[in-house]
């Protein structure tokens, strides 16, 4: 009896209204057209961030929608969750390299003169009794 009980509890799964169909369907449209709109301006560097962001809706609605994440519990949510932060992690360090590239140290700017042990040969000159 206990094993009949455990599997009806399992085997119950929820089906999705129409309208949230609907709902992600002209939401999904409705940010397609932001996007095309979005896309006909310069906003720089943030052109990337814009993008980002519209795509970020745009996955959410398909994620929660349809893949029914809206609707899941437990480890399911807390697996999605740690992606998520392991990708902002990716995006904190890919666009602080983006941000920064231009940037040089004042040290770059200083001549070392350091007494290297590499001779520097004019072209055709050979040295005898090196290798």
């Amino acid at each position: 009896m206990s094993n009949h009980a455990h599997s009806e509890e399992h085997s119950h799964h929820f089906i999705v209204p129409v309208r949230y169909y609907v709902g992600a369907l002209v939401s999904l449209l409705i940010l397609t057209f932001i996007t095309v709109f979005v896309a006909q301006f310069n906003f720089g560097s943030f052109n990337l961030v814009v993008a980002m962001a519209v795509a970020v809706l745009k996955a959410g609605i398909v994620i929660s929608i349809f893949m029914g994440l809206k609707w899941d519990h437990g480890f399911n949510r807390v697996a999605f969750l740690g992606s998520l932060v392991f990708l902002f992690i990716f995006f904190l360090f890919v666009f602080s390299d983006v941000l920064f590239r231009s940037y040089r140290s004042p040290l770059e700017a200083t001549q070392i003169n350091l007494k290297s042990p590499v001779i520097k040969l004019e072209p055709g000159e050979v040295q005898e009794g090196r290798h």
